[in-house]
């Protein structure tokens, strides 16, 4: 059976459509051909496996919660699987739609036809209902293979976690359908929810004004996706603290609906509830879908034949008369001639470059959610700005910021834009020299500290006054400038013009110390600010504390080998991220 399915495969292969639909398929996880989209070339595997770990993960540790051993230490030996378990479905429903609408908003570029495949395509006997099909198919290949990747982690390992103990082989069976049709539904959902918002704006929109207003767009869903990761923790809360016509209107709408797909098929059509949200769960995907192939219809005819015309912009418009308010900051941080050139032109990659910009804006949008999330945490928005001093919870949020978007910038430092065009900093740039760092160092801190440090003082200014408005904006910048020296302790290139850097086996170490360093710069140096503020005098103390980094990081540079100083090009297999 798998030798003939095999061969129909090849032999499907070999035809016209099916070339083009293996072309198809092959450009969406390999990025189009538009200048400047500086992606990251990722294998399959790697994709299927960063796709799939996230339900890996939850799932292993759903075995602790409802392992019987640990329910019967607890005096919970018997439960209903079927009431107990609906918050943590609501979880799975949520990241089943968080991650593939991720992978959604990755692959946006990808979904409809370039440049690049206008000039392979067009010479070859294709029509044009062939290319509109095969590219579609991708499209509902694409859709499938991440619904499946997601959710097949999950589809195991959290039904055998929560009733592989009992007895009866029909209730895994059960429990096992209704979540695979609920998480199955909420990540088609997800990912035509997308590709319905791209096709709209590509029918209405010229070419050009489409990649411009598209940034926006994934910005946005983005946060959205990012706000529905945060809703796992307080929505089953807060149904069961509404009233009750409340709770049935907020379960009619997406992703809450499709708990009841799951909770249908767990009581066999038992709940009249349940199946009512069912059917709402049903339409929304129907609709969902119904818009995203309309619109593709639409907009594929107008946006290929079109591709010849279409000027090479970039993702933002260029002024070509424009006056710069940090001009004159400009002027004074970039000292020399390499400072500013490379300056500018790591400022310009990073805003007309889709690829980098995408990243930026990913990091932006992770930390507006979780400055949300620590906003939300406190009684009421009036306690925030009504005490004595600034709330701890006031005072994180530009410690949240400015940690995200720095984080950000320097991850994208580590994509190259073009390395064909390196060798003019490789011809003008001594390799002994320490201007990368310097370089680097500026870029961080101008992206941050002139838009925040000025939002930060005008705040605290208007609720607590001048003395609260100094110190809490001194000790914000002081913290930034650490934090930049941190993340770029061994930093040795311009950005964007050397090589990939190769996977380390410690890069999972690197990742836990960004995470400790997000806790460490948003939680406790914020607590220890809001402590100093009831008495200014005690702010003293950041001076040794900050001090002693800056100094700590200093005496391990001077530490350093000369070979690990030199501005480098291509990566070496042992340098470290």
């Amino acid at each position: 059976m798998k030798q003939f399915i095999q061969q129909r495969w090849q032999a499907f292969s070999r035809t016209p459509f099916g070339c083009l639909l293996r072309l198809c398929i092959t450009r969406m996880f390999h990025g189009g051909g538009e200048p400047g989209a500086g992606e990251l070339d990722l294998g399959i595997g790697v994709i299927v496996i960063m796709l799939a770990m996230p339900g890996i993960l939850v799932s292993l540790l759903m075995f602790e919660k409802y392992g019987s051993l640990i329910r019967y230490l607890r005096g919970n030996p018997i439960f209903d699987p079927y009431t107990t378990t609906m918050p943590d479905e609501y979880f799975f429903l949520v990241l089943s739609m968080v991650v593939t609408g991720a992978a959604a908003l990755w692959r946006w570029d990808a979904l409809f036809l370039d440049r690049r495949d206008y000039a392979n395509l067009v010479p070859l006997p294709l029509s044009l209902h062939a290319i509109f099909f095969a590219n579609l198919s991708a499209i509902l290949t694409l859709a499938a293979l991440f619904t499946v990747v997601v959710n097949a982690a999950s589809l195991v390992l959290f039904p055998i976690a929560v009733v592989g103990s009992q007895n009866s082989f029909a209730v895994w069976i059960r429990f096992t359908l209704g979540h695979a049709v609920a998480v199955f539904t909420a990540s088609a959902f997800s990912f035509f929810a997308v590709f319905a918002l791209a096709g709209i704006l590509m029918a209405l929109l010229p070419a050009a004004l489409f990649r411009r207003v598209s940034h926006a767009a994934r910005f946005l869903l983005a946060i959205i996706l990012l706000a529905l990761i945060a809703s796992s923790f307080t929505v089953p809360y807060l149904l069961t603290q509404v009233s009750v016509p409340t709770a049935h209107k907020i379960a009619s709408f997406p992703p809450v609906s499709f708990l009841g797909l799951a909770r249908t098929i767990w009581l066999q059509g038992a709940d009249p509830f349940a199946a009512k949200i069912s059917r709402a769960a049903l339409s929304a995907v129907g609709v969902t879908m119904l818009i995203a192939f309309v619109a593709y219809a639409l907009s594929f005819r107008r946006s290929f034949i079109r591709i010849p015309e279409m000027a090479d912009v970039g993702p933002l418009p260029r002024l070509r008369h424009s006056i710069s308010l940090l001009a004159p900051l400009h002027r004074t941080i970039l000292r020399n001639a390499p400072q500013r050139a490379c300056y500018h032109f790591v400022a310009r990659t990073l805003l007309r470059s889709d690829g980098h910009l995408q990243i930026l804006l990913g990091f932006a949008a992770l930390g507006l959610v979780l400055s949300a999330e620590t906003l939300s945490s406190a009684p009421s928005l009036h306690s925030l700005v009504n005490g004595q001093t600034p709330s701890a919870q006031f005072l994180s949020v530009p410690f949240i910021l400015a940690y995200w978007v720095i984080v950000g910038i320097r991850f994208a430092f580590e994509l190259p834009a073009d390395l064909r065009a390196n060798w003019i900093f490789r011809y003008w740039l001594d390799p002994g020299q320490q201007d990368a760092r310097a370089i680097a160092r500026r870029v961080l801190l101008l992206f941050t500290l002139p838009w925040l440090a000025p939002a930060v003082f005008f705040s605290v200014l208007f609720f607590w006054g001048w003395t609260a408005a100094l110190l809490h904006a001194t000790i914000l910048m002081a913290c930034t400038v650490l934090l930049v020296e941190v993340v770029l302790i061994r930093f040795r290139k311009i950005p964007f013009t050397c090589s990939y850097p190769p996977f380390q086996s410690h890069s999972g170490l690197i990742f836990v110390g960004y995470l400790f360093g997000f806790l460490f710069f948003t939680d406790y140096l914020p607590q220890m600010e809001h402590w100093s503020l009831l008495n200014p005098w005690e702010s003293i103390w950041f001076v040794p504390l900050l001090g002693t980094g800056l100094f700590a990081l200093r005496q391990y540079r001077k530490q350093m080998l000369d070979m690990d100083k030199h501005l480098i090009f291509e990566e070496p297999s042992a340098s470290t991220f």
